[in-house]
């Protein structure tokens, strides 16, 4: 079987330990020197922040001046500078041109910490470039989107099948005499929330029961997953409609370009060290990453392990596997997922953030309708891309979708790398896998005038597990 990595001490678990102490306990003097040290630098460098930004003792506090320049940058700055102050709990007076913010000492080091977040400090760079090409990714989510839209016609008209990502990331691992709830979790390779989650669900739905059963030599009782007869019937329906789409694609785009997509995939599967989920998925309801973070540090290897959170399972790729036989949109995932894998590492907004949104938001904006299309901003603080200063929106009603909503810096280095790292990952594939990725491309880009319109260019990898509650 394989094996687990062994666990390795984490600056990111440290920083996250670290914060969860400073809001517990407050801010210790040691803290606070280390944002007096790095303040300096962040209202410097922030594009936006004028000359004269600057902050000061006050009592037993800090004022934190930010002046602001002119044009989007600095309107944009002005609203992060109101949004963190409101985050942190600090009070704060606004004029046409400035804001001075008013903090406790821990307020002061929480405030330093999200201003740095928002900055271009803590994200690589990459030149500015203009895409030749589709990328890679997008040609991949191009074609297991269109499969799984498909899937979706054909489901409709059928009945009572269930969606590709729950037959493949639940229904499919779990054995006629049932499976450990634990074992889901590295059988699917998905993190232990969305396996949790989806196992409640499919149980309402009535295709799925949960018993605790005592296991030998283990204390307590194990939840143990078993298929009713309408989950089996279930699966089964799943399981004949995957190979009927996959005839029906063979008669759409011919023989040869199937056998040349499925070699080309098949060809990058096998060298992966990992295995990946058989439909791509996000590490949680609102985290369409694929391996959640980088709570636990990329390990080099070899083999290499990503960076990836508390609840996402590393499992090893048995030597010798052979990826041919497996499906074709577990295939297209596996592969899908290994990109974003290598483009989440370079910290540069995440795959799934950039491509479909922020690679859209200009520096003058964009209104609050659209965002909440492509990006999924409420406007109210509290979405990804909001608490994670991707975006600053404008106040003002929550109905008021005509409110715009600006990139931060960060987000603005993202988005001007996309095109030039997109190119740079699949350039590194080419001596990593082989000229099976040249292959890949070119067959996808044959495929490519036939898949679906307006798809986005990374498939939406939360959509599923909401989708079961009523699906």
């Amino acid at each position: 079987m394989p094996g687990k990595p062994a666990k390795t001490d984490s600056s990111v678990a440290r920083r996250v330990q670290a914060n969860r102490r400073l809001v517990r306990d407050g801010a210790a003097t040691e803290d606070v020197d280390r944002a007096k040290a790095r303040l300096d630098g962040v209202l410097a460098a922030y594009p936006g922040l004028a000359a004269g930004s600057c902050f000061d003792a006050d009592g037993d506090g800090f004022t934190v001046t930010c002046v602001y320049g002119p044009g989007d940058l600095g309107r944009a700055a002005a609203l992060a500078v109101d949004f963190i102050a409101a985050r942190v709990g600090a009070s704060s007076e606004s004029g046409p041109d400035a804001t001075r913010v008013r903090c406790s000492p821990t307020e002061f080091v929480r405030f330093q910490h999200y201003l740095y977040y928002g900055s271009e400090l803590q994200v690589a760079a990459r030149p500015v470039a203009r895409l030749s090409r589709t990328p890679l990714p997008t040609l991949l989510g191009g074609a297991l989107g269109t499969f799984t839209c498909d899937y979706d016609r054909a489901r409709v008209e059928e009945g009572d099948v269930p969606q590709l990502p729950a037959w493949a990331n639940v229904l499919r691992v779990i054995d006629p005499e049932g499976t450990d709830q634990q074992d889901i979790v590295r059988r699917a390779v998905v993190a232990k929330r969305i396996a949790r989650i989806a196992v409640q669900r499919l149980e309402r739905r009535g295709q799925l029961v949960v018993e605790a059963r005592a296991v030998p030599g283990r204390r307590g009782k194990a939840r143990t997953v078993l298929l009713t007869d309408q989950g089996a019937a279930a699966r089964a329906r799943a399981e004949a409609l995957v190979e009927t789409l996959q005839h029906d694609w063979r008669q759409r785009f011919g023989d040869g370009a199937i056998d040349r997509l499925r070699d080309a995939l098949a060809g990058v599967v096998d060298r992966l060290p990992i295995e990946l989920p058989h439909h791509v998925t996000g590490y949680g309801e609102g985290d369409p990453s694929v391996t959640g973070g980088d709570y636990h540090a990329e390990q080099p290897g070899p083999p290499r392990i990503p960076a990836h959170g508390q609840e996402w399972p590393v499992v090893l790729r048995e030597p010798g596997s052979d990826a041919r036989a497996l499906p074709l949109p577990a295939l297209l995932s596996q592969v899908l997922a290994a990109f974003a894998i290598d483009y989440d590492r370079e910290r540069l907004g995440g795959l799934n953030r950039t491509s479909n949104f922020l690679r859209f938001v200009g520096d003058d904006g964009m209104a609050l309708e659209q965002a909440q299309t492509l990006g999924r901003v409420s406007g109210n603080g509290k979405t990804l891309h909001e608490r994670h200063l991707d975006v600053v929106v404008e106040p003002g009603r929550p109905r008021d979708m005509t409110r715009r909503v600006y990139p931060t810096p960060k987000s603005r280095r993202a988005r001007d790398a996309y095109p030039h790292l997109v190119t740079e990952i699949e350039e590194g594939w080419a001596g990593t896998y082989g000229e099976g990725v040249a292959a890949l491309r070119a067959v996808l880009e044959t495929m490519s005038n036939q898949f679906d319109a307006d798809l986005p260019d990374y498939p939406d990898t939360n959509g599923w597990i909401h989708r079961l509650w009523h699906d």
